[in-house]
């Protein structure tokens, strides 16, 4: 059970400002609108959601018993962030789970039954990865390039993404308005920066920070990278455009303008319950802290009727790895575990195709890089318990009790393989890299 921690601030109010936020919710009853000025005294929601490749929802739910599993989500489960710290258990360093907002989470939910078979998606807003970490874990059969202009942020995806074990993540960092590809992905995710209102409960700096100014700011910038998502989703495709805003210019009034600008562009209408918000004119969804269970977030879901359906070209690059399902690509002399790859997409600046295989690191301890350890199989496993396990998180040195043979080994904890170690009689030396060691509780 994840340790409790005692919050002293359970009934916080705001930051003192100037601008009351209940005055954006124009598309919400005065009803509505009265549940959401409550709820801000309130603490902010979290959510995790369930990597079913690594972790069962029966040991969840024994390890867990606090969490509240959504009612139509069965990979969601809500609980209180400030009371229960997820982030610093052993689960969740071995990549059981990842942590968003129920919001975020409720896009992919929907994404998840719209999409064919073997879809090849971008976000081009990706970091820290959660929408598309969200949807992986529903769909693995999707290819996902998963891009963000900042490459310390996008550092974060691969981080997020590598942990996870998700060979099928693609990270890279560049401008996504100077992607030169067309019309040749079957989702493009728009989560586009924003003036931040709908986090003003998680995040008491954003009300701070916030200006109408700010607003008028990002208007040009959200339209140019839909204009974007417009040139790079094929026939038949999907733009889920999405903000943390309660702003209309940023969601409603920004989606008119694209459908009066592009009429091959059609909503998805989507069959959501009382706690979504329909937007205004029936433009999208809010959900709404005080009436759904998470932050503000506002999304939408667009198919582009017309157009070119292109298809990339397979890889004849990769080579045949022994893991069933997935190839080796070679990018910039390191090998990666991938799923599948195209010939189109080899110039990108990728961060990492998929799972790297070697540490490539000067003078590394061990030959294979950190996250290969949840594929690799020739290499002896040892079992070892909870306090074993969270002394090699933490970087320490274990000793064990093993009749195992001298040399490389896997650490592994239940169903987890948390990473390799040396074993010399018997003692363990630690081969975690050091930037991945963690406090845990």
């Amino acid at each position: 059970m994840a340790k409790k921690h005692k919050n002293l601030n359970k009934n916080r109010q705001l930051a003192t400002i100037d601008f009351d936020f209940s005055t954006l919710l124009t598309y919400c009853t005065t009803t509505e609108v009265e549940k959401f000025k409550i709820t801000l005294k309130n603490n902010p929601v979290s959510s995790l959601i369930l990597n079913t490749g690594f972790y069962s929802k029966d040991s969840l739910n024994n390890t867990f018993t606090e969490l509240k599993e959504d009612s139509t989500d069965s990979l969601l489960f809500r609980f209180d962030k400030k009371e229960d710290q997820m982030g610093k258990t052993i689960e969740h360093f071995a990549g059981g789970f990842y942590i968003l907002d129920p919001s975020s989470a409720l896009i992919s939910y929907h994404l998840q039954s719209l999409l064919k078979k073997d879809f090849i998606a971008i976000d081009l807003c990706a970091a820290p990865g959660g929408k598309t970490i969200a949807l992986d874990l529903r769909r693995r059969d999707g290819l996902y390039l998963a891009n963000d202009i900042s490459f310390t942020r996008a550092i974060e995806i691969n981080k997020n993404a590598q942990r996870l074990g998700l060979p099928n993540i693609l990270t890279l960092s560049i401008d996504p308005i100077k992607l030169n590809l067309s019309e040749c992905f079957d989702l493009v995710t728009l989560d586009v920066p924003c003036s931040g209102s709908g986090m003003i409960r998680k995040e008491p700096k954003m009300a701070l920070d916030w200006s109408q100014e700010k607003v008028e700011n990002l208007l040009p910038i959200q339209e140019a990278l839909l204009e974007k998502g417009y040139q790079l989703v094929k026939k038949d495709g999907i733009i889920a455009y999405s903000t943390c805003s309660l702003s209309v210019e940023e969601d409603e009034e920004q989606i008119e303008k694209f459908l009066k600008k592009h009429k091959d562009i059609e909503i998805i209408p989507l069959d959501v319950d009382s706690s979504v918000v329909k937007g205004r004119n029936n433009i999208g969804y809010h959900m709404i802290p005080g009436i759904y269970e998470g932050e503000g977030i506002y999304f939408v879901l667009l198919r582009k009727k017309e157009g070119n359906n292109n298809t990339l070209t397979p890889s004849k690059n990769l080579k045949e790895s022994k893991i069933k399902g997935l190839s080796i690509l070679n990018y910039k002399n390191n090998d990666h575990l991938v799923t599948r790859f195209y010939q189109e997409l080899k110039d990108l600046p990728y961060i990492a195709p998929g799972i790297k295989i070697n540490d490539t690191s000067d003078h590394p301890k061990c030959e294979y890089d950190h996250a290969y350890c949840k594929y690799e199989s020739d290499i002896p496993t040892l079992n070892i318990n909870k306090e074993q396990a969270i002394k090699y998180v933490q970087g320490e040195e274990i000793s064990v009790d093993s009749s195992l043979k001298d040399g490389l080994v896997i650490l592994k904890y239940e169903t987890f393989s948390l990473g390799f170690g040396k074993k010399v009689n018997n003692k363990i030396k630690n081969y975690l890299p050091k930037g991945l060691r963690a406090r845990l509780d």
